[in-house]
């Protein structure tokens, strides 16, 4: 919940429901790395990618999360839909990650939109981290990244 003038916002429970995300995202992260630093073709990499398994894409995972080289996450985009979270709450995540989409559905409704970078910047900024650790557990439920999740948030993600 983010923090008002001092005093935390009224609580509102808050449900955070998936509505789509990038088909294989970790997939699609491995080869975005990979694609950075080779002049192999994009159907080369992904052969390559897909022989190495799932084990490879973590290691790429953990590299880029130790080189701090997240533009890479912005591959992974996905849209969800946030009840119970207040205008002002929306204001301010929309104007603290500005690759933050945000529409109105209704009264403390709205579609949410971004990219996997803004959601790891979203966890590590202490106003912002009950919506990200709502995102990822709505993740989490859908079995949606879970290697993504694993690496990213830890295993405190997998313990919802």
């Amino acid at each position: 919940m983010f923090i008002s003038n001092g005093r935390l916002a009224r609580q509102r429970v808050m449900k955070v429901s998936l509505v789509w995300s990038s088909p294989s995202p970790e997939r699609t992260i491995a080869v975005a790395m990979r694609r950075c630093y080779s002049t192999k073709t994009i159907e080369e990499i992904e052969s390559e990618l897909e022989q190495k398994g799932a084990e490879y894409w973590k290691y790429l995972l953990t590299k880029c999360m130790q080189d701090k080289s997240l533009d890479v996450l912005e591959h992974f985009t996905l849209s969800l839909t946030v009840e119970g979270f207040g205008e002002d709450d929306a204001a301010k995540v929309a104007s603290c990650f500005p690759y933050v989409r945000i529409s109105g559905l209704g009264a403390e409704s709205w579609l949410m939109s971004l990219n996997a970078r803004t959601l790891v910047e979203m966890w590590r900024a202490p106003a912002a981290r009950k919506l990200a650790e709502s995102i990822v557990s709505e993740l989490d439920s859908k079995n949606v990244c879970p290697v993504f999740n694993q690496v990213v948030f830890g295993e405190k993600a997998d313990a919802r």
